[in-house]
C-alpha cells in the first residue's frame, strides 16, 4: 500500500473521529427530565355487571329461559329510563355440565349463562339497577365499576399532563441550577404515559334481596388519573 493511500485512510478516520466527537458533545449539552402527576377525582359514571345462570335439562330449555330473563331486564331497564346504548351484552355461554364426583361422569344438563354491562352517569342509579335486575330474575351480580366519562377523562388527561409537564420543567431547572447553568430551548417533548384505574367494588353476595341492599350502600370510591412527560432542554 502506497504512502499516499496511508494518508488518505488517517485523514478518512480522524475526519468520522472528529464528527463523533463533536456529535456526542451536542448531545451531552442537554438535560433530558420526566415530570409525573398523579390527581384523586371523583367518578362521574358507574357501570354495574349483572347476569343470569341457569341449568336445564336441554340445550334449548336453558338457552330460552336465559334469553326471556335477559329480555325482560332490559325491557325494564329501559322502562326505567335507562338508554338502550347504555345497556350491554357482555358474555354469552352454553355448554353441557357434569358431576365429576364419581367414578364416572354423570350429566347435570345445559347451562346458559348472559351478562350484561349497564352504564350510568346518575351515581344514585346503582342500586335501583340492581333492584331491577334482581326482581327480573338475575341471580348474578359481578361488580359495580366506577369510572369517568370520556368528557371527563379528557378534561383530567390535559389537568395531568399540564401538571406533569410543570413538573418536568421544575426538574430540569433544578438541575441547571446545580450546574450553574440555565436552560435554553426545548429540543423534544414526549407523553410518556397516561391512565387512570376505575374503582371496582366486587359483590360478596351474588343477589337476591342481600344484593340489593349492598348494593344501595355502596360509596363511590375516587379514580387516580395518572400522567407523565419526558421533556429534554438544550442548555444554554
Amino acid at each position: 500500500m502506497s504512502i499516499k493511500h496511508i494518508f488518505l485512510i488517517w485523514v478518512i478516520f480522524s475526519l468520522v473521529l472528529v464528527s463523533g466527537i463533536s456529535g456526542c458533545t451536542q448531545e451531552d449539552n442537554v438535560i433530558n427530565t420526566q415530570g409525573n402527576s398523579e390527581v384523586n377525582v371523583d367518578p362521574d359514571e358507574a357501570e354495574v355487571v349483572v347476569g343470569i345462570s341457569i341449568l336445564k335439562d336441554s340445550a334449548a330449555d336453558a338457552q330460552n329461559e336465559a334469553n326471556t330473563v335477559t329480555n325482560n331486564i332490559i325491557n325494564s331497564l329501559k322502562a326505567e329510563g335507562i338508554p338502550e346504548g347504555s345497556i350491554q351484552t357482555e358474555q354469552l355461554s352454553l355448554y353441557e355440565e357434569y358431576d365429576w364426583s364419581k367414578e364416572t361422569r354423570e350429566t347435570l344438563g345445559w347451562r346458559a349463562t348472559q351478562t350484561l354491562r349497564v352504564k350510568t352517569t346518575d351515581l344514585s342509579n346503582v342500586g335501583t339497577i340492581v333492584d331491577i335486575a334482581v326482581e327480573n330474575g338475575a341471580n348474578q351480580i359481578s361488580s359495580i365499576d366506577f369510572g369517568l366519562s370520556s368528557e371527563k377523562e379528557q378534561e383530567y388527561k390535559t389537568e395531568a399532563l399540564a401538571d406533569a409537564t410543570k413538573n418536568a420543567k421544575e426538574k430540569a431547572e433544578t438541575i441547571a441550577s446545580s450546574l450553574g447553568a440555565k436552560l435554553g430551548n426545548i429540543k423534544s417533548v414526549s407523553e410518556s404515559g397516561f391512565y387512570y384505574t376505575p374503582y371496582r367494588y366486587a359483590m360478596e353476595e351474588v343477589a337476591g334481596a342481600k344484593a340489593v341492599s349492598e348494593a344501595a350502600a355502596v360509596m363511590p370510591g375516587q379514580v387516580t388519573v395518572t400522567a407523565s412527560i419526558s421533556i429534554v432542554y438544550k442548555i444554554a
